[in-house]
C-alpha cells in the first residue's frame, strides 16, 4: 500500500537514494494537496481517565487542531468502564457525566479511544483513520453558518445566544454543550498514572435537551436562539466554552461553532 505523507524536504530523498529509479513504487512518498477548508468539523472524542491509550488520541487531536486552526472542534466525552464518574471517588476528581454513557451507547462505542466525526459513518476506533475522516468532512460544502456568544451574568447565570444562518432548507436539531479546558486531574498515560494531567475540551453538560432541540430552517431566513443555565461550583468559569451544532441522523452535522465564555470576576462581583 502506498504511503501518503507530506514531503518535509527533498533532502530526505536525495540523501537516501542516488536515483529515483531505484525506489520501489510502493515506498515512494506522495505529497497530498492542501485540504480545501469548507466548514468546521465536530470531533466527539470518547475517552476515559483510566484509558491508557487515550492520551495518544488527545495528542492527535491537538495536532489536527494545529493543522486546521479553528476548524476542528473537539469535545472529550468521558464514558464507559475507563471513565471515573464525577463525585464517585473522594480522592480522585472524576470527569465522567452520566450523559457520557448515553451518548456512547447510542453510537455503539465499544473501544477506547473512539471518535465520532460530524456524526457520519459511525464510531471510529482506529486512530490512524481519524485524520482522513476529518479531512473528508472539512472539504464538504456547508449550507449553514452559526454565530455564537456566551457570558456569565452578575448572578452567576451562564447566558448563551446565537444566530443560525442557513443557505438551504434544513431540518434537524440544535445541540448546545458546555465544555471546560485546563482541568488538572488523574489520567493513565501509556501505563503511567499522572495525577496532574491537563484535560481539555471536557464535556460538562448539555444546555439543550440531551439530543438537541428541534429546529427547522428556511434558506436565507435567520433564526436566533437564547438559553440560560446555572453554572456549577466546580466549573472554572474562566475556562468554559460553548459548543453549538445543528445535525440530523441522516446528514450528520451541518455546522458546528465554538466560543469562549465571557467572564470577569469584577463584573460578576465574585
Amino acid at each position: 500500500m502506498k504511503l501518503y505523507k507530506f514531503l518535509l524536504s527533498a533532502l530526505v530523498v536525495t540523501s537516501a537514494f542516488t536515483s529515483c529509479d531505484e525506489i520501489d513504487e510502493n515506498e515512494r512518498y506522495i505529497e497530498l494537496p492542501a485540504a480545501e477548508v469548507q466548514r468546521k468539523v465536530l470531533l466527539e472524542d470518547y475517552t476515559g481517565q483510566m484509558c491508557t491509550n487515550c492520551p495518544d488520541a488527545h495528542r492527535l487531536i491537538a495536532s489536527m487542531q494545529a493543522q486546521y486552526p479553528g476548524q476542528v472542534i473537539a469535545v472529550a466525552i468521558h464514558a464507559g468502564s475507563f471513565g471515573i464518574l464525577e463525585g464517585s471517588n473522594p480522592k480522585i476528581l472524576g470527569l465522567m457525566q452520566p450523559e457520557g454513557n448515553e451518548y456512547a451507547t447510542h453510537f455503539g462505542i465499544d473501544a477506547y479511544p473512539s471518535a465520532v466525526i460530524n456524526r457520519v459513518g459511525g464510531a471510529i476506533a482506529t486512530m490512524t483513520d481519524w485524520s482522513a475522516a476529518v479531512r473528508n468532512e472539512i472539504e464538504k460544502e456547508s449550507h449553514l453558518d452559526i454565530e455564537l456568544g456566551a457570558e456569565i451574568l452578575s448572578d452567576g447565570t451562564l447566558s448563551i445566544a446565537g444566530t443560525l444562518i442557513p443557505s438551504a432548507d434544513i431540518s434537524g436539531k440544535l445541540q448546545i454543550w458546555v465544555t471546560e479546558n485546563g482541568i488538572s486531574a488523574m489520567q493513565i498515560d501509556n501505563g503511567k498514572p499522572i495525577t496532574d494531567y491537563v484535560h481539555n475540551h471536557v464535556y460538562r453538560t448539555s444546555v439543550t435537551d440531551l439530543w438537541g432541540d428541534e429546529v427547522s430552517l428556511k434558506s436565507g431566513i435567520y433564526k436566533e436562539f437564547a438559553y440560560q443555565i446555572t453554572t456549577k461550583e466546580n466549573w472554572n468559569k474562566e475556562n468554559l466554552h460553548i459548543v453549538a451544532f445543528v445535525y440530523n441522523d441522516k446528514d450528520g452535522v451541518f455546522q458546528v461553532e465554538e466560543c469562549k465564555v465571557d467572564y470577569s470576576e469584577e463584573e460578576t462581583g465574585e
